[in-house]
């Protein structure tokens, strides 16, 4: 049996026992897997990225290793969910290692034209490292060349090592390049939920315009909060179809935030099949029905010039109101006071975040989920 057999008869085995196991990083065993693989001229052994210690994505039932939604969305889905299930956003490597030195190599599913920043954006991934009292520090960019992308880095052996995947380039694939005699190990446990906190929205929750993949906002209320995240954000997209509703509800998550206002209509004559009126209440009660006892979070549509509630706000407040009444529990509301700072220095083009934008809004969304945790 060749070389190249043996690799992908491991990496078939592991990704397999992965699958089935709990989508924890701090459950992952692989070890004896990676050890098994070979080493190249120089030294460095490939660890196919299916091996490693992985969070983020929530299905095992995909077209593509790296997809966002299982293989069975249907065209009650929008074209755009459809496309977009395949970029990456929200997906990371979390593990630890003795490693002095690493080299991450990936390829994108198609070319890029763009460069500098933007393909960072598209198709890059970042590097965090956690210090022994818990802070995340930022580490380094890698940056697609049309296609693919290398970067290497040095490494403080035994830390923590967090490697964002690109939010908006779907993944081929994946290899980390480590010394031969280097190990990697599971990271330790999240402190503040086991499971996912799952975000379901529109172009702001999937990351755009952020920098860089680690400065979405949903990925800076994962390191901040000490959360596996999940980050079903989908750029004018996430318009809560009910079938949205059952692959979500397929998620063993801590919670749900249904952020998706930007992207709907209020009423159904304004956008056939995007409507606030026809959508809202049918996918939240669906999502309840299958997880019961799961918070939810009800957000408001962001607003940097931080105008009054605006008629989709008061509509899912009313909607609120009435299944608090109904006697829901579990279910958080957040309005858009505190989303951006007020200056209006937040955005790039009045809506989308910056960088700025961004740490305000996991300011705002943070505490909804700390709230909801609290339940």
């Amino acid at each position: 049996m060749t070389k190249v057999v043996v690799r992908d008869v491991l990496v078939a085995f592991a990704v397999f026992a992965w699958s089935v196991a709990a989508q924890d990083a701090s459950a992952w065993n692989g070890q004896k897997a990676i050890q098994a693989l070979a080493v190249d001229t120089n030294g460095i052994r490939w660890v196919d990225g299916r091996l490693l210690p992985m969070e983020g994505r929530p299905f095992a039932d995909t077209e593509n290793f790296y997809d966002r939604l299982p293989a069975n969305v249907t065209t009650n889905v929008n074209a755009g969910v459809r496309g977009m299930k395949r970029y990456s956003a929200g997906m990371s490597f979390r593990f630890r290692t003795n490693a002095k030195r690493m080299t991450a190599k990936w390829t994108l599913l198609s070319t890029m034209r763009e460069k500098g920043n933007r393909a960072v954006r598209q198709g890059g991934i970042d590097i965090y490292g956690r210090t022994p009292n818990g802070a995340w520090h930022y580490v380094r960019t890698g940056s697609p060349t049309f296609k693919d992308g290398l970067v290497e880095f040095d490494w403080t052996p035994g830390e923590e090592c967090l490697i964002n995947l690109p939010l908006y380039g779907g993944i081929r694939d994946f290899s980390l390049g480590l010394p031969k005699d280097a190990r990697i190990e599971a990271p330790a446990p999240h402190l503040g939920a086991s499971k996912p906190v799952v975000f379901y929205g529109t172009s702001i929750t999937h990351g755009g315009c952020a920098s860089r993949p680690g400065l979405s906002f949903a990925a800076i209320v994962g390191r901040e909060l000490d959360v596996p995240i999940v980050n079903l954000g989908f750029s004018g997209s996430g318009v809560m179809e009910f079938e949205m509703s059952e692959h979500i509800a397929r998620i063993d998550a801590s919670c749900y935030i249904l952020d998706c206002l930007w992207n709907m209509s209020l009423s159904e004559k304004e956008r056939p099949g995007r409507a606030v009126e026809t959508n809202y209440e049918p996918f939240i009660r669906n999502l309840r029905a299958k997880r019961p006892g799961v918070p939810i979070i009800m957000a408001e549509q962001c607003d940097v010039y931080c105008r009054p509630p605006c008629d989709k706000d008061r509509f899912i407040r009313a909607l609120y109101e009435k299944l608090v009444a109904e006697g829901w529990k579990d279910l958080v509301y957040l309005p858009k006071t505190n989303m951006y700072s007020g200056d209006r220095e937040g955005t790039v083009d009045g809506c989308h975040p910056n960088d700025l934008g961004m740490r305000t809004m996991a300011f705002a969304f943070g505490n909804a989920v700390r709230e909801a945790l609290a339940k």
